[in-house]
């Protein structure tokens, strides 16, 4: 992703260089592959943070937030799928 970024600022033919290489279908389910993985690892650490402050510290709550993540990370990967294609 940061050499896709890279080669976008460097010039306009390479920002017109990293529009064509995204239409292609293997870099758009590369970059969704990474973003998903980032996406769910910042909903992940948003529920750590939370359970710092002692929210959710019980087995019950444990479970709930997990829950929550799972259903919260899937329709942020959806969305951000809709997003890139």
């Amino acid at each position: 992703l940061l050499y896709l970024l890279q080669m976008s600022l460097s010039s306009e033919a390479g920002f017109a260089d990293t529009r064509a290489l995204l239409d292609g279908t293997f870099v758009k389910l590369a970059v969704w592959f990474i973003v998903a993985g980032l996406l769910y690892h910042l909903i992940a650490g948003v529920k750590h943070l939370i359970m710092d402050w002692g929210f959710g510290e019980t087995i019950e709550g444990g479970k709930m937030g997990s829950i929550l993540v799972l259903v919260t990370s899937f329709v942020a990967i959806a969305a951000a799928g809709v997003w890139i294609w």
